[in-house]
């Protein structure tokens, strides 16, 4: 549902502030002047507003948190009990310096607040400081839960900041910016929208204007919310049925293998005599031996080829050594029948 301009102008939503106090760049949503005091263009205010909502809802659908930040009077309440309601972190009295940009350092200030809580709370089962020290430490707490106590249970990343007056937050505004978090903003025509990346146009002075456009916004990211945890209920029922099929899978399975078994178990009951005339020792044996005759007709095969190509080396060596020898014994054999024959000459 969209923003009514009726209610918008009951609420006062359209006053702004006077004309010395105009921002320049706040020009495009003023709609007149009346009594030296400017106007704010409803019909404006309920569009950006309807589009700044929107984008809530769709952050906290993603699952991430909205710090909401409004410390000045009119808005410490409003901001309480819609981030309360939502159970999200809010800054209703002070900004820390660092809060978004050196979160680390704050950290030390919570977890500081947490250990106090929990000694005043085992006081009296652990008796270890005095009453003026237990003053003391409450007086810390009391003082911690103002400056810190929304923001204990701050979680990154931070979906969006929505701020109620930008000129009373500037210093939130400008670590938002610089961490690179989507503002939300409240802005009056003293105001610089600049830095706001979702700006609502509208009185941030009246209670009732504030309460208005905040309870929206809130009333929005509830939705997204919801949406969120319908998404968990589905895949609660999904992850359900799958268990449910895996389970029955597994018994079917389960079942088939016990079939199984059981009727393997009557035939061997039925069927005793019939197994044991199927076995035939016999063709066994005959089987094995052809194989291992083939083996060994190879085995002799190969042993006696390597053996022949062996002498034949041997005996190929030993003609070659008697041509040689040969040789040599027919020499001299001619010089001595030349040598006789020439003996027998000279005798004659």
């Amino acid at each position: 549902m969209s923003m009514d301009f009726r209610d918008l102008v009951k609420v006062g939503a359209h006053f702004g502030h006077l004309k010395a106090r105009l921002n320049p760049r706040m020009k495009p949503y003023i709609w007149g002047v009346k009594n030296n005091v400017h106007l704010i263009d409803v019909s404006k205010t309920a569009v950006l507003a309807d589009k700044a909502a929107k984008f809530l809802e769709s952050v906290v659908a993603e699952g991430k948190p909205i710090l909401w930040v409004g410390t000045k009077k009119p808005a410490k309440e409003v901001i309480y009990n819609v981030a309360s309601k939502l159970g999200m972190p809010y800054v209703n009295h002070r900004w820390i310096g660092g809060t978004l940009s050196n979160f680390s350092q704050v950290k030390k200030s919570v977890t500081k607040l947490l250990h106090y809580e929990d000694v005043l709370a085992k006081k009296e089962k652990f008796p270890h400081y005095t009453k003026k020290e237990l003053s003391i430490i409450a007086k810390v707490v009391e003082r911690l839960k103002k400056n810190i106590g929304g923001i204990r249970g701050l979680k990154w990343p931070i979906g969006a900041v929505v701020l109620v007056d930008v000129a009373k937050e500037m210093s939130a505004l400008k670590e938002a910016a610089t961490v690179g978090i989507p503002i939300v903003g409240v802005v009056d025509t003293n105001g610089d929208p600049s830095l706001v990346d979702y700006v609502i146009p509208a009185n941030d002075d009246s209670v009732r204007s504030i309460k208005l456009i905040v309870d929206y916004l809130g009333d929005a990211s509830e939705k997204g919310q919801k949406a969120v945890e319908a998404a968990k209920a589905a895949k609660k029922v999904e992850a359900e049925a799958k268990r449910t099929l895996r389970q029955g899978s597994a018994e079917q399975r389960r079942s088939a293998q016990e079939d199984r078994k059981g009727g393997k178990a009557a035939d061997k009951k039925a069927r005793p005599v019939a197994k044991k005339a199927e076995v035939k020792p016999a063709a066994k044996k005959t089987e094995t031996k052809k194989p291992a005759a083939k083996a060994d007709t190879k085995k002799k095969t190969e042993v006696k080829k390597p053996a022949v190509k062996a002498e034949a080396k041997k005996k190929a060596p030993e003609k070659v050594e008697k041509k040689p020898a040969a040789k040599e014994t027919e020499v001299p054999k001619t010089k001595e029948k030349k040598t006789e024959a020439k003996k027998e000459e000279a005798n004659k």
